[in-house]
């Protein structure tokens, strides 16, 4: 057996809505993702990848994504007279502009603030300031993350034909989140959560098994999640299964939308830790089983299985956290394997979780 890794504790992470894993924040029609963060602890082996690297070609789909800065045009209002700025802005993101004033920057504090107020307030913030020239400094321009963008709309495209390519929006959130879906023809992206590992504004704020992960390789990533969730939209489960097949659906959904991205970065891992999840596969899934966690509904039990932790010791002390959202990206994968015809509109209309392990036949094999 493999399980031999070592573990951490880092500080609590401020406590935002983001950082619920797979779950959807909902205002009106946008959508929040959290982010699948997570890890330490050192599962010891070589990257290796759930279903290798079959994927359709996409070259022939053309796509015209458009990146609008709206940071940088929020960052133009003037303070000392908002209105006119903020009407124009609104003018031009009228779906995007209230859950970003009432939801990402109004402080809990602030609700009997009005929306003037609110952003005279946070654009005078000394760390918001920080926050947006730290931003301008690292995204000059989308050059560098633009192309990872339109190859996963490419694979989006091809999966979901009838849909629009949305346009992407960019924001300062102050830490809210990182992506989220508006509409179909709308994604947000919060640039000042991927400002590399080692930016000052996360200390304090993000243990280190998170913000290791605040780089611009996983925009793609939380882009992809984000979408993911938004299609999934299967409610909250009553059990560990029920939870760790609706975050293993998004999971399977992310991989297809991002093919060629290793499993670890999908997950959060480091490569060792991703490698020491398939080498101990049989054992986490003998542990999940003969501690009768399956069909538990104490989450205070098994949440590390299914949210952001350092690691899930109800399994094994070293295992990393969310090890429970990649047995169920597993059974999914099962599941598929077994039901070649079945695209993924119907893999999430299957949502009888008994029925649906039972049709999956899901039996990891010692590595």
């Amino acid at each position: 057996m493999q399980h031999n890794f070592p573990t951490n504790s880092y500080p609590n992470a401020r406590a935002h809505d983001f950082f619920t894993p797979l779950q959807v924040l909902k205002f009106k029609k946008l959508k929040t993702l959290p982010a699948a963060l997570l890890l330490l602890a050192l599962f010891s082996f070589g990257a290796c990848t759930s279903d290798g690297v079959d994927a359709p070609d996409v070259s022939d789909i053309k796509i015209n994504l458009q990146i609008e800065r709206f940071d940088q045009e929020f960052a133009q209002i003037d303070t000392a007279n908002p209105e006119p700025g903020l009407q124009a802005i609104a003018q031009k993101y009228p779906t995007l502009l209230p859950p970003y004033l009432t939801r990402m920057i109004r402080l809990p504090e602030q609700r009997a603030v009005s929306p003037l107020e609110t952003v005279q307030g946070f654009l005078a913030d000394p760390f918001v300031q920080k926050l947006r020239d730290t931003v301008d400094i690292v995204y000059k321009n989308m050059d560098a993350v633009k192309p990872g963008l339109e190859q996963l709309f490419r694979y989006y495209k091809y999966y979901f034909p009838e849909k629009p390519t949305p346009k992407v929006a960019t924001v300062v959130s102050a830490f809210y989140t990182d992506a989220f879906v508006v509409d179909d023809s709308l994604m947000g992206l919060s640039l000042d959560m991927f400002l590399g590992q080692q930016f000052s504004g996360y200390r304090g704020q993000f243990p280190d098994f998170m913000s290791w992960q605040f780089t611009p390789e996983y925009i793609p990533v939380r882009m992809a999640k984000a979408i993911a969730n938004d299609l999934n939209e299967t409610p909250a489960g009553k059990n560990l299964l029920e939870e760790m097949l609706r975050n293993g659906k998004s999971l399977y959904i992310v991989k297809k939308l991002l093919p060629h991205t290793p499993d670890s970065l999908i997950m959060g891992y480091t490569e060792p830790q991703m490698s020491g999840c398939f080498s101990n596969e049989q054992e986490v899934w003998a542990r999940i089983l003969s501690q009768n966690l399956l069909y538990s509904s104490d989450f205070s039990q098994t949440r590390k299985l299914i949210e952001p932790s350092p690691n899930a010791p109800v399994v094994f002390q070293e295992a990393p956290g969310e090890i429970g959202n990649w047995i169920g990206w597993r059974i999914v994968e099962s599941w598929m394997q077994r039901h070649p015809d079945a695209d993924i509109k119907a893999l999430l209309a299957a949502t009888d979780a008994q029925k649906f392990l039972e049709e999956a036949k899901y039996k990891p094999k010692s590595k």
